[in-house]
């Protein structure tokens, strides 16, 4: 199990405006933390720019959830569609096959419940709802049964099947990208960690510089953009 922790106490939100406004300001302070720090890279604000680049590049949170919600309102509303399409047909298999319990068996009466609660359970249902409906197409038709409801079942199927391993494949992708996002906040805070440590000293006398590149206090209650989910877990 691999986990990437948050190495900052504020919101993504807080640390991103705060990155931008020292790439701001700090050019024309620069010279003074050069002189401070000998060691200090001449490459400083182009690195801080090419982190901030680099996470503003990423999704954030608050997109993937979107994203996700999306995703599963897809799954639901191909779950409606194949829910609906048996609730018709079932109306002409009673009327075609009244009393008949072994064949109402056979289009799945006494499973319908458990699909409904399932999109896996439903997509099963599905392969099999369409295989049954087909061998007695004759039968149904017959019954009043319309041809398009029954030629649209493995569209129907496969709404659903598609549906499905987009939203299973976005849940994997959802713990990578977060992934991805909090490892580049992490170095955005190990690059602005150092300027706000120096301007303590720097600037000991000089309140209005000092507090420019003082870090944002922490907010303890929203340690995330993702609403304290600071950790993301992989198998």
């Amino acid at each position: 199990m691999k986990k990437t922790e948050r190495t900052y106490n504020l919101s993504d939100a807080v640390l991103l405006r705060y990155g931008n406004r020292i790439a701001e300001v700090i050019p024309e302070d620069f010279e003074a933390f050069k002189t401070f720090d000998t060691t200090f890279p001449d490459s400083y604000q182009a690195d801080l720019k090419t982190s901030l680049a680099s996470v503003m590049a990423l999704k954030t949170d608050m997109v993937i959830v979107d994203e996700m919600a999306e995703k599963t309102q897809a799954v639901q509303e191909a779950m409606a569609a194949c829910n609906s399409a048996f609730r018709t047909i079932k109306f002409f298999v009673n009327k075609a096959f009244p009393g008949n319990t072994a064949v109402h068996n056979q289009f799945g009466f006494n499973d319908i419940a458990k699909a409904r609660r399932n999109h896996g359970t439903m997509l099963l249902f599905m392969g099999d709802f369409t295989k049954v409906t087909q061998s007695y197409r004759t039968a149904l038709l017959e019954a009043g049964c319309s041809e398009g409801l029954l030629d649209s079942l493995p569209q129907l199927h496969q709404e659903l099947q598609e549906a499905e391993t987009a939203q299973e494949l976005f849940k994997k992708e959802r713990g990578l990208l977060t992934q991805q996002r909090v490892e580049k906040l992490n170095e955005l805070y190990k690059l602005l960690t150092p300027v706000s440590e120096m301007a303590q000293i720097i600037y000991a006398n000089d309140e209005a510089r000092r507090a420019r590149y003082s870090l944002p206090s922490p907010n303890a209650s929203t340690p995330s953009s993702s609403n304290g989910a600071d950790e993301v877990t992989d198998a």
